[in-house]
């Protein structure tokens, strides 16, 4: 080796150990280690699938998930009363014995509504099942899990049981009867004078002759009778009540003894001013919106307060929807069924926010502010390859 030779190999050895060399080879080494990974990678399989409409499965699908969307049911519970009121059988003589003015002498029927609520439920959408294929790689339900766990799709369980309201009770009142419509008996005997005729030797004489009968007592003099107790019931209870009786019997609760006067007095009042009595049933109506993005209206019973719940003159009892303004815009923006040919997409529901309120006959008699599934928008969101 000729001395040229020899100092041009030593220069190339002292620049090799420069920082400009080692940045080029420390270069050409991560060029190296990224095309090789390049290259693995383009050998690995990608995990690919799509979601179909169930039933529309395609045949080259080598596994598969079924899922559903949830949808909202709406539940309106209405409590209805009926006021029934029956006159007494003394009426005409309440003012007369009694002093009681304005007393009623007819037989009434009225009704009303006493209370009503709102409240919501969750079933599944039969119309919207779903499935995931899985066409290449491993199959991975990550984010159907947390759409499952934020309610957002349904698996497992897809039916649900409903009860239904109970309809009209009656207590009988058609054949209510006043009982204690007197302490006393309900004939009298009274005595009757007649005249028998006796033939003598020269003419003929009538006699009087006194009978008694057994008759039955006048309506009117029964209410005498019982407005005559309900009058010794009060002096008796203003005895008492002054301290007027005295000694009393041994343990006499006075309470007591008050409370029950009280009780028959308003017993023995009815038989002049009536009784009234009351019925109550709460009906229970199971509505599932449409999912519009209008307004919606679901005339559930029609009522009066004559005629009572079914009347054909009342007015509807109405469940009005009204859906917010998101779902309108993101159903305009995007698809709202699974597309063909597109993958790795996973679907699901955005429930829109709704003002839900019952009515009758312009009266609101509940209100709720709830998320609705159906009248919301189908989105779609792209999972990546991990």
């Amino acid at each position: 080796m000729n001395k040229k030779h020899m100092n041009r190999t030593l220069k190339i050895r002292q620049n090799e150990k420069t920082p400009m060399a080692a940045m080029a080879r420390k270069a050409l080494k991560i060029v190296l280690i990224s095309m090789i990974s390049l290259f693995i990678s383009s050998c690995a399989t990608t995990d690919r699938f799509i979601v179909t409409s169930l039933g529309y499965e395609p045949v080259e699908a080598t596994a598969n998930v079924i899922y559903a969307l949830p949808e909202t049911g709406l539940k309106a519970t209405v409590e209805y009363e009926k006021q029934i009121f029956i006159p007494g059988p003394y009426a005409d003589y309440a003012q007369r014995l009694l002093g009681i003015e304005g007393v009623k002498k007819s037989r009434s029927e009225s009704y009303s509504i006493v209370n009503a609520s709102l409240a919501s439920y969750t079933e599944t959408d039969g119309s919207h099942f779903y499935t995931l294929n899985l066409l290449e790689g491993e199959m991975k339900t990550d984010r159907l899990d947390w759409a499952e766990e934020k309610g957002l799709v349904i698996r497992g369980d897809y039916t649900r049981q409903l009860q239904f309201g109970a309809a009209l009770t009656s207590r009988g009142v058609e054949d209510f009867l006043f009982e204690d419509v007197t302490m006393e008996s309900n004939v009298e005997m009274k005595e009757q004078t007649i005249y028998k005729t006796v033939i003598t030797d020269t003419s003929f004489v009538k006699v009087p002759v006194t009978s008694q009968q057994m008759e039955r007592k006048t309506l009117e003099k029964k209410a005498a009778e019982a407005a005559k107790l309900i009058l010794e019931i009060r002096s008796d209870r203003y005895f008492l009540s002054a301290g007027i009786v005295d000694p009393l019997p041994a343990d006499f609760d006075l309470a007591t003894a008050l409370n029950e006067l009280d009780k028959l007095e308003e017993e023995y009042l009815s038989l002049f001013i009536g009784k009234s009595f009351s019925e109550k049933t709460s009906r229970e109506y199971y509505i599932r919106p449409d999912g519009s993005v209008d307004p919606e209206i679901y005339a559930l019973e029609r009522f009066s307060a004559t005629g009572g719940i079914g009347a054909e003159e009342g007015d509807p009892v109405e469940l009005v929807i009204t859906p917010g303004t998101n779902a309108r815009s993101l159903r305009n923006l995007l698809p709202q069924e699974p597309e063909q040919e597109v993958y790795n997409r996973l679907y699901y529901r955005i429930p829109e926010l709704c003002d839900v309120q019952l009515y009758h006959d312009g009266m609101k008699l509940a209100a709720l502010h709830v998320s609705i599934y159906q009248s919301g928008a189908l989105v779609n969101e792209r999972i990546e390859k991990e």
